[in-house]
């Protein structure tokens, strides 16, 4: 089986006041890079009729939702070739088609 490039322990996650989101950590061969999910990106995963969530609630969203965000932030990680750290995940990169 081959080795994902972004790997993500559950947990870890933290608000970031001056951003509107939740960080978190994942580690790669080279490091660990920084990733953030807009409280509004975690709004939609609730409920696609929410437009942001408070501090808690989001924390909490993140919490439920974390092995999804995982998921997510590995294949948004592949798509932008890395990019500069904060990866930053919108609700454009969670909506449900």
């Amino acid at each position: 089986m081959a080795r994902r490039s972004v790997r993500f322990e559950l947990g870890g996650n933290y608000w970031v006041p001056d951003r509107d989101s939740v960080g978190f950590v994942g580690t790669t061969d080279l490091g660990e890079v920084e990733f953030l999910i807009t409280s509004a990106a975690l709004a939609q995963m609730l409920n696609p009729d929410f437009e942001i969530l408070d501090v808690e609630t989001a924390l909490e969203v993140f919490a439920e939702f974390e092995s999804d965000i995982h998921r997510i932030a590995q294949l948004e990680f592949v798509k932008r070739l890395g990019g500069e750290p904060p990866i930053l995940l919108t609700a454009a990169d969670v909506e449900l088609d």
